[in-house]
């Protein structure tokens, strides 16, 4: 009697449509049974009748199932039964971007949304998908239409408030984070999110209310207090309240001391407060924590410089240009070094450099006339200081290089961007 049941069972499923098998399947798998579902999965994918819908769902299900490999086939062959059939296009383009293949993913992202263009889903993942390309022009008007579809979804402003900061819309992404925290207040990394955009659009009193929700929440995480305190020592050191700001940053370091980012501001508040020596020491510490920190390099180089270590700074410098040789400020501040130390024919190709990769600031124009009219180039020193001089007229005392400023005792270059 077992045995025809067992036999009455199989002739049942092979009996069954292939969409019919794939929907049995999900249900073990929601019902917490996701072994059991592999043999119907199985089954489904060599029964008869294939549609396009029931190799999608084969595929969706294998994805879930961590099978990404055999899932991309039955989506690919949903594609083969019925090319206008849009969630195959969607998952198999998401399942590309999954893993990292962009050049076929993309395309199957773009079928999909033109397939079906009032498509939450679709518009949302093409979207984020430019986001992971780096196409934020893209990225901003996918996320766009994404939140015009659906405006109650957080995610979709999160992720174009994310977009429009890269592309340089700040005032664009302050809106967007602002509709992502009332959409979802007791998220804290989309507060923080917000708090930072707030303080780079010199609203610093609001990003300072802001981050105290994270710090007085029930329940935020340590990692998420990081990242307020950090937003809240960036505003302070915007409004110039130097000693509030070392507060701030004291008590991120204090949360998590393995974290260079916030040694690193901290060392900048403190060299805003004039103390040169001990923001050395917290430099250092963000560059033992992580020694491909151009930044801290850098800064520590120009500490190193303010003190008259110029050996020092010049092999700051030096690392800071091995790590990103493309370090225009760097370049600049070991050109000046190298001057200072007597070392004119070295500094010369650091500010040709330098100019170079920035050709609209001033400063190594000028540096780099003093050279040339110390040795006797009268013609190329006169030409650098006229560029030199036109620049200056130029360009807004406010938009000056930050090394500039920093070396005058003003801004100093920008602290990092969160706890790492």
């Amino acid at each position: 009697m077992t045995v025809l049941l067992a036999l009455s069972a199989a002739l049942f499923l092979t009996s069954q449509t292939p969409l019919e098998l794939a929907n049995k399947a999900e249900t073990l798998i929601r019902a917490g049974h996701a072994p059991d579902a592999f043999p119907l999965l199985e089954q489904a994918a060599n029964a008869p009748g294939a549609t396009a819908e029931s190799e999608d769902r084969i595929g969706f299900l294998l994805a879930v199932l961590g099978r990404s490999a055999d899932a991309l086939g039955h989506f690919q062959k949903s594609i083969s039964l019925n090319a206008d059939y849009a969630p195959a296009h969607y998952h198999l383009g998401a399942a590309l971007f999954v893993a990292k293949d962009y050049s076929r993913g993309l395309p199957e992202l773009q079928a999909a949304v033109k397939l079906t263009p009032t498509s939450f889903d679709y518009r949302y993942r093409l979207g984020c998908g430019y986001l992971e390309m780096g196409d934020f022009e893209k990225a901003a008007v996918e996320l766009k239409q994404s939140a015009a579809l659906d405006s109650t979804r957080p995610e979709a402003w999160s992720q174009l408030g994310l977009a429009l900061r890269r592309r340089g819309d700040l005032v664009g992404a302050v809106d967007a984070y602002a509709r992502a925290v009332k959409l979802k207040p007791q998220d804290d990394d989309l507060r923080n999110s917000y708090a930072a955009m707030l303080v780079q659009t010199r609203q610093a009193a609001r990003a300072l209310e802001e981050s105290q929700k994270v710090l007085t929440r029930d329940g935020s995480t340590p990692a998420a207090r990081i990242n307020a305190h950090m937003n809240m020592g960036y505003a302070y050191l915007n409004t110039g309240e130097f000693e509030k700001s070392e507060t701030a940053y004291r008590a991120a370091v204090a949360l998590d001391p393995a974290s260079p980012a916030a040694h690193y501001d901290l060392a900048i508040a403190l060299k805003m407060k004039d103390q040169i020596e001990a923001s050395q020491v917290e430099f250092q510490k963000a560059i033992d924590l992580d020694p491909t920190l151009a930044e801290a390099h850098y800064s520590l180089g120009i500490a190193n410089w303010q003190l008259g270590d110029f050996a020092a700074a010049i092999a700051q410098m030096k690392a800071a240009i091995a790590l990103r040789p493309a370090y225009a400020e760097a370049h600049y501040m070991l050109g000046i070094t190298l001057k200072q130390n007597g070392d004119l024919d070295a500094a010369i190709p650091e500010l040709k450099e330098a100019i170079r990769l920035d050709p609209t600031t001033p400063g190594p124009f000028n540096t780099l006339g003093q050279i040339l009219r110390i040795k006797g180039d009268k013609a190329g020193s006169e030409e650098a200081f006229a560029t030199g001089a036109r620049l200056k007229k130029d360009k807004d005392a406010e938009l000056m290089n930050n090394l500039e400023q920093g070396m005058r005792g003003g801004v100093f270059p920008k602290p990092l961007e969160g706890a790492k």
